[in-house]
């Protein structure tokens, strides 16, 4: 009996090393070459960083770093004890500069209720690339977006800091759906981001991915801007696209003029794939499409393009004529 005591103690030791071991030990994902902060803010250095397509230098400075859990408890305490409770296969982190810079784009986020407009330098992702190198270049392609619409849905670890976009397709009451972005909540800093990949596969009511945001430094930075209410009635629209005489805002927004009550519409002359959709005010703060996509011009022709507004939701409907 005395025997089978020692055993049990002695194999309970060991699970118990293991499971200390595998805290302590970085858990790097072996299957790609690197994670990697995308969006328009800065990296910690203040060099800028950029979504895909970036300068391969930049790629570098923005990889994250593999971590332990055990690393967690000396950034952030509370996030800490909730990795502990999770099973975590690959954990990383970084230091990256949110809200100081202007991105020339802006994106919105729910917070306590209530809908807020932020600068496009605090919205971001991260990506799991792979690199191919080329002598002395190595070239890193975008592999798994995190957070993605199906396969890569992340929660928030840091609900006071973050906005995580919801696991649905179709847009929430307040236009958001899980094509939106993460944003940084907390404020214009410099922060800690960690982001953990569980062994769980992303499902709605599971999420594969926690993401943290630790504040490490406050900055002066651009401000958040509460959303009023949207009133069709208060705006002007126009259709914007890739035709010619638009390129997506670069040339002027084809006017639309009312027709009828909440709606408005216009003509454009299309070719057989031009993309375009509507906007309120020349501005990317309101747009609206087909969904969550761009409209599609399936032949050249002229279209007559009609938005109409049943309170904050939007159809937009184009026919040939």
């Amino acid at each position: 009996m005395k025997k089978l005591v020692v055993a049990m103690l002695v194999a309970l030791m060991v699970l118990s090393m293991a499971a200390c071991s595998k805290k302590a030990a970085p858990l790097e994902d072996k299957g790609h070459a690197a994670w990697v902060g995308h969006g328009q803010y800065l990296l910690a250095d203040g060099t800028e960083n950029g979504w895909n397509g970036k300068d391969g230098a930049v790629y570098e400075a923005s990889a994250l770093t593999p971590i332990a859990v055990s690393d967690v408890k000396a950034i952030d305490e509370n996030v800490y004890k909730t990795l502990s409770g999770k099973e975590v296969k690959y954990l990383y982190k970084a230091d990256f500069i949110f809200g100081t810079n202007d991105a020339g784009w802006t994106t919105d986020f729910v917070k306590d209720g209530k809908l807020f407009r932020a600068n496009g330098s605090y919205a971001f992702k991260i990506a799991q690339c792979t690199v191919d190198v080329d002598g002395d270049t190595k070239i890193y392609a975008e592999d798994q977006w995190i957070s993605d619409p199906k396969t890569a849905y992340a929660e928030s670890l840091t609900p006071d800091t973050m906005f995580m976009p919801v696991w649905q397709e179709e847009p929430d009451e307040y236009g958001l759906s899980w094509a939106s972005n993460p944003v940084v909540t907390g404020g214009p800093g410099l922060y800690t981001l960690i982001i953990a990949q569980y062994n769980n596969a992303s499902a709605p009511d599971a999420p594969g991915y926690g993401i943290a945001l630790v504040l490490k430094e406050a900055k002066d930075g651009i401000a958040y801007e509460e959303v009023p209410d949207f009133v069709a009635a208060d705006h002007t629209y126009g259709i914007v696209g890739s035709f010619e005489g638009s390129n997506w805002g670069e040339g002027e927004d084809v006017a639309m003029a009312a027709a009828g009550d909440n709606a408005w519409s216009g003509e454009v002359e299309l070719k057989a794939g031009d993309e375009f959709k509507v906007r309120a005010d020349s501005d990317w703060a309101y747009s609206w499409g087909d969904g969550e996509n761009n409209l599609v011009a399936e032949a050249d022709g002229t279209y007559v393009v009609t938005i109409t507004f049943n309170g904050m939701d939007a159809t937009v409907e184009a026919v040939a004529k």
